[in-house]
């Protein structure tokens, strides 16, 4: 398919200095579409459960949670009672400024502390080094450039402070989903974890299936893989593997520093 069918192929035929741009352009959906998806989106069960599931991983205590990609600020309202400080950036301003005015979701979370939102691209986080306690994304890294994934990481590293951590969600390349335009960079368990140990990240922990508790995320990378060589479907759903969520903690050392 070519660009002009699919206009998300143009990130990735894309220089690196011209896809911040890209990104802007694409996703940027104007305020008054932003607004009408509000309700579709708190309307579904689903999104519902994923919050909680996001509060029972990610706890209270903190001192900052971040999350990049916010689209309208369900998520980050939601997290507003587990930290004193909640920021929630995304690429389109339309929808940064959507949050803003919304009030929160019905299922926890929001009443409380401290709630913000900005427009800022994933691959260039405007925060000090050591800023976060928590990070997290829900369906967003599957539509970054392929080589933007690794920029991206090394930027959550960074505003991370040390055993920060990072909680990913997104939907499995293994998992049998069917093809979006949008979806840039589909991974497995094993290649995610692959690419957030290369950015400084280990100890990564999974939900046992759907709901924690957690263990080590080997467990899931190895269901894959024995799935996916006997040819089993039925079974990816049940065992939480058709999308990914995994959290990832910060080294102490970054990779990238000469030794």
């Amino acid at each position: 398919m070519g660009a002009e069918k699919n206009p998300y192929r143009r990130i990735l035929q894309a220089a690196a200095t011209d896809r911040r741009r890209l990104y802007q352009e694409l996703y940027a959906a104007d305020a008054r579409a932003a607004a009408r998806a509000l309700d579709d989106v708190l309307s579904k069960p689903r999104r519902k459960r994923r919050i909680a599931l996001y509060r029972r991983i990610i706890g209270p205590g903190h001192g900052a949670i971040l999350e990049i990609g916010c689209g309208l600020g369900d998520l980050t309202h939601a997290l507003g009672d587990l930290a004193r400080s909640t920021v929630g950036v995304d690429v389109s301003l339309s929808r940064a400024s959507i949050a803003h005015r919304y009030g929160g979701c019905s299922d926890g979370g929001g009443a409380g502390r401290q709630v913000e939102f900005s427009a800022m691209n994933a691959i260039s986080l405007g925060f000090r080094s050591g800023s976060f306690d928590w990070a997290v994304s829900s369906s967003m890294v599957e539509h970054l450039h392929p080589d933007d994934v690794d920029v991206h990481l090394a930027e959550v590293w960074r505003v991370l402070r040390p055993g920060g951590h990072y909680l990913v969600w997104c939907p499995n390349r293994l998992g049998h989903h069917q093809d979006r335009d949008f979806h840039l960079c589909m991974m497995s368990y094993a290649e995610l974890r692959q690419r957030m140990a290369r950015a400084g990240f280990g100890n990564f922990k999974a939900p046992l299936f759907n709901w924690p508790p957690m263990v080590g995320a080997g467990f899931k990378v190895a269901a894959e893989r024995a799935l996916s060589a006997l040819g089993i479907k039925l079974l990816w759903s049940h065992l939480g593997l058709r999308s990914i969520c995994m959290v990832g903690q910060k080294a102490g050392r970054d990779p990238r520093a000469a030794t």
